[in-house]
């Protein structure tokens, strides 16, 4: 079982890594990814939430996203920074 990793986002980056995903090519963890944001955004109401995910599946879908804009690219860059610091 690999090692679970949290990353907070703000509402914001969870809105929109969860409109990047819906983009994303399926990948192995998609379906778990998808949970993880909607439950952090269940919980996020002005304040960064975390973003718990595995350790692979981060990786994944941090491989996946393509930074088309700002927000995608920071968002890129935060799961990249997230990983390699964990």
């Amino acid at each position: 079982m690999s090692e679970v990793v949290s990353v907070a986002l703000t509402r914001t980056e969870l809105v929109a890594l969860r409109e990047t995903i819906e983009l994303t090519p399926v990948f192995e963890g998609r379906t778990e990814a998808r949970d993880a944001i909607q439950s952090a955004l269940r919980t996020s109401v002005s304040r960064p939430a975390p973003l718990c995910l595995d350790r692979a599946t981060l990786g994944a879908l941090a491989q996946r996203i393509v930074p088309i804009d700002v927000p995608t690219s920071v968002l890129r860059s935060k799961l990249n920074r997230t990983q390699v610091v964990s």
